[in-house]
């Protein structure tokens, strides 16, 4: 499923990319970039938090999420994927998430191939880091797997993601099965996804274009109740994405994606 009319062909925009990524890691030094065969985008945290990959084959884009939602509690995501081949996208993706006292880190590496029109396929390795500033609980870290199966029809793309979680004994496995509509010729997107790895949860979102240059999305998440909202805008061959996660408790988590199309 295609998102946007093909653009026209940018001069250089790795270049533009290239001097974001490098003011990032200066005012962020802490973190490091891997790959990841998923991208957790604005468009996507809009959207109910649903499962997004990559756009399209034809674009790199750069996405960043920082959330200080309660005192001394920081919640920071960098991602980065582009196309390799004609068919093919590597990405990269970094998250920390923790307190003085407590911290997680992960880094995800992975590919993405379209092996047919109708048919996109994905493998990944995470790695996680758990520590703490106890000395008598030294920092623990696990590898996992995983994979990506996506069909596509039309308008509608049919997802199922399958991971291994071996931090957790009593939740081993983690899963997603997403399903996304956009009608040919219309202005509006619809997602449901169903998400499993410790508790079962609920994702929909929805997403209107206008003159597709102009977005508004909406969408919310069950096991908490998270409400999500947000919005893009396209010029030419760049556009930016921002949202946000609204949650009674912890407050307002916000994104934004950069994407530079060839």
């Amino acid at each position: 499923m295609r998102r946007w009319k093909k653009p026209v062909k940018s001069s250089n925009p790795l270049v533009i990319l290239l001097i974001v990524v490098a003011v990032w890691a200066v005012s962020a030094p802490s973190a490091a970039a891997q790959f990841t065969s998923t991208a957790y985008d604005a468009r996507s945290g809009a959207m109910g938090g649903s499962l997004f990959l990559p756009a399209d084959e034809g674009c790199a884009t750069l996405g960043y999420r920082s959330g200080y939602r309660l005192q001394g509690l920081a919640d920071k995501q960098l991602g980065l994927w582009l196309p390799l081949g004609r068919r093919g996208i590597v990405a990269a993706a970094y998250m920390h998430h923790g307190t003085v006292d407590y911290h997680e880190q992960q880094a995800t590496a992975g590919y993405q191939l379209r092996v047919a029109e109708w048919l996109k396929v994905g493998v990944a390795a995470r790695w996680l880091q758990v520590g703490t500033s106890d000395a008598h609980y030294p920092a623990r870290q696990w590898l996992a797997a995983e994979a990506m199966l996506q069909a596509l029809a039309g308008g509608t793309a049919l997802t199922l993601l399958g991971g291994t979680r071996p931090w957790d004994d009593a939740h081993p496995w983690r899963w997603h099965l997403n399903m996304r509509y956009t009608p040919a010729g219309e202005g509006y997107g619809l997602v449901a996804e169903l998400e499993q790895e410790e508790l079962l949860r609920l994702r929909l979102g929805m997403e209107y274009a206008f003159r597709q240059r102009w977005f508004l999305r909406a969408g919310m998440a069950t096991r908490p109740v998270v409400m999500t909202f947000g919005g893009g805008v396209r010029l030419k061959q760049y556009s930016i994405d921002l949202a946000a996660e609204v949650h009674s408790s912890l407050g307002i988590t916000p994104h934004t994606t950069l994407t530079l199309w060839f």
